[in-house]
């Protein structure tokens, strides 16, 4: 049976108010510098808030160390942000090189190409290591039935 655990219920209110937050994102698409850009911001806050909110809801179906656990944990939520943050951050600035799709035909200047870079890729790489270890941590339930 899955019951909610404290860092579960934890991952579920993030996710509802991140979910709350990519909606205005999505009512403010057309005040931005590059509006392709903050659709994918938009997307990619209600996804990702998706997802931190199952996670919530199954945390208590995984088994890693405390340490590991916390990592996981907030590190999905850091890593999460910080993608957003920086997709949101190009949308109004006009950076593209680090999302050369979204940002097709738009710049901005270094500073901002160079946030948008870090935190996009700082973000992928901790969400990345953070869902290998919730992975990890969800093996046991696979020898049970």
């Amino acid at each position: 049976m899955i019951e909610l655990t404290q860092i579960g219920t934890q991952l579920i209110f993030i996710g509802i108010v991140f979910f709350l937050i990519g909606l205005i994102q999505g009512a403010l698409i057309p005040a931005v510098k590059n509006s392709r850009m903050a659709l994918s911001g938009h997307l990619t806050a209600v996804q990702c808030a998706m997802a931190l909110a199952i996670f919530g809801v199954i945390w208590s179906l995984v088994e890693l160390p405390l340490f590991w656990e916390t990592v996981a944990a907030y590190g999905s939520v850091f890593g999460f942000i910080l993608i957003w943050l920086g997709i949101t951050i190009a949308s109004i600035t006009g950076a593209s090189k680090a999302l050369p799709i979204a940002g097709a035909g738009f710049s901005a200047n270094f500073n901002a190409e160079f946030t948008v870079k870090v935190m996009v890729r700082t973000g992928s790489l901790l969400s990345l290591f953070a869902c290998t270890l919730l992975a990890f941590g969800l093996l046991p339930i696979l020898g049970q039935s």
